[in-house]
């Protein structure tokens, strides 16, 4: 099966890029990836803050105080000092807080979210790379069919003219041999103009200035057009997938966090502190353990709003992925016919491309012998360009619908 065939560009076309070398640069250049790491970070540090709910906590003060009045004494001890120093230190830690373990369990599912979210906006970046690859190879191959369009135009010119100096042609195929050459040269600068803005696309993902000079460099067999036989069927393992399930398990712990508000809530915290002795303090020293339960018993309600909101949400998310679930089959359904009618088209393409290679050639022949006129000259010609670029166009369809395939049945890194 004939591939997307595009010459390796000349110097004079600007620096030219391997498909290896962009999927290679792009995760290293583009901006996708460092903000997914930062994204993960993020939900890493979320995660921390909720584990730090649940951890131990020191707490140290110091304090000077200057009284208002005069030093007191009651015998040899000190009532209040004019200038007195403290020192307290406070060592609390949450022996039992339901709703502070659900916060910690449903932040490292959100992290699990971040994570699963993140490679799969790396594996859509790397699609949307490889996609940019081959629409610049296939304009450069229109670049090429409009160039070898002026070359057979301009040829042509020459021959009508030609058989005009010696009579067998007539002024209006002259004139029509020039108007169909500088179609071509039309039709090559808006190539080039296309050529131009696919380059500053790519460019742009590999983290360059888009100047419009970079070019694809594509050879002959890179492209592998063998279809599967039959899609196979998406599951929740894909990651924008999995993603949703870790985000309706965090929901999940969320809503059931709200109910364990009722249990009472138990800290224990040792204080400490130090100071000038005093009367009511001669040791310096004071110290004191506390344990305490606290009930939230009525809230007006809200517990149970915030119970209902989150019941609403867990059912609304699994909704929505069964819905994306399916959608997602259907996409890759999709992809899939689109490749194989785009592969079965450029069979047929080529066959229209040698036929119209050789009406071309037949009727040029048949026009300077005297039997046709410069219109069906016209013609045939249009007709080989034509053929010439649907051809490209049905390769690059079975291209990008071949990518678009790969990337969304599974994930690449």
């Amino acid at each position: 099966m004939a591939g997307l065939v595009v010459v390796a560009p000349s110097a004079a076309w600007g620096q030219a890029v391997t498909l290896d070398e962009v999927l290679q640069q792009v995760p290293e250049r583009h901006e996708t990836h460092q903000i997914t790491e930062m994204q993960i970070r993020q939900s890493r540090a979320f995660q921390r803050q909720a584990l730090a709910a649940l951890l131990p906590r020191l707490d140290a003060s110091a304090n000077l105080t200057r009284q208002g009045v005069d030093e007191r004494q009651v015998g040899d001890d000190v009532v209040v000092r004019r200038f007195d120093w403290g020192a307290n230190a406070s060592l609390s830690m949450r022996v039992f807080d339901g709703p502070a373990y659900f916060d910690y369990w449903e932040a490292g599912k959100l992290l699990e979210v971040t994570e699963q979210s993140a490679q799969w906006q790396r594996n859509l970046l790397m699609l949307e790379a490889e996609q940019a690859f081959y629409t610049l190879a296939s304009a450069q191959r229109e670049v090429e069919i409009a160039e070898a369009a002026i070359e057979w135009r301009v040829e042509y010119l020459e021959r009508a003219e030609a058989l005009l100096e010696v009579g067998e042609a007539i002024p209006v195929d002259v004139s029509r041999a020039r108007a169909e050459v500088l179609e071509a040269e039309q039709a090559l600068l808006e190539a080039e103009a296309v050529v131009g803005n696919a380059a500053d696309s790519l460019a742009t993902l590999l983290g360059r200035t888009p100047d419009g000079e970079l070019r694809a460099d594509v050879e002959p067999d890179d492209v592998d057009l063998q279809v599967p036989a039959m899609a196979g069927e998406l599951t929740e393992e894909r990651s924008d997938l999995a993603a949703q399930r870790a985000g309706i398990e965090a929901s999940e712990l969320g809503r059931r966090g709200v109910w364990w508000t009722l249990a009472p809530r138990v800290d224990l915290s040792l204080n400490s502190g130090w100071g000038r002795p005093s009367l009511f303090n001669p040791d310096r020293h004071t110290w004191a353990v506390v344990l305490s339960a606290t009930w939230n018993l009525y809230d007006g309600g809200g517990r149970y709003a915030r119970a209902d909101a989150a019941q609403a949400e867990v059912r609304q998310q699994e909704l929505e992925l069964e819905r994306d679930l399916r959608d997602a089959n259907v996409q890759l359904h999709q992809a899939l016919r689109q490749w194989r009618t785009s592969v079965a088209a450029i069979a047929v393409a080529e066959e229209q491309v040698e036929l119209a290679q050789e009406t071309f050639e037949q009727t040029l022949a048949r026009f300077e012998q005297g039997l046709v006129s410069s219109l069906e000259v016209s013609d045939a010609s249009q007709e080989l360009l034509n053929a010439e670029l649907r051809l490209n166009q049905v390769q690059l369809q079975a291209r990008l619908a071949e990518v678009q395939y790969r990337y969304l049945g599974i994930d690449e890194e």
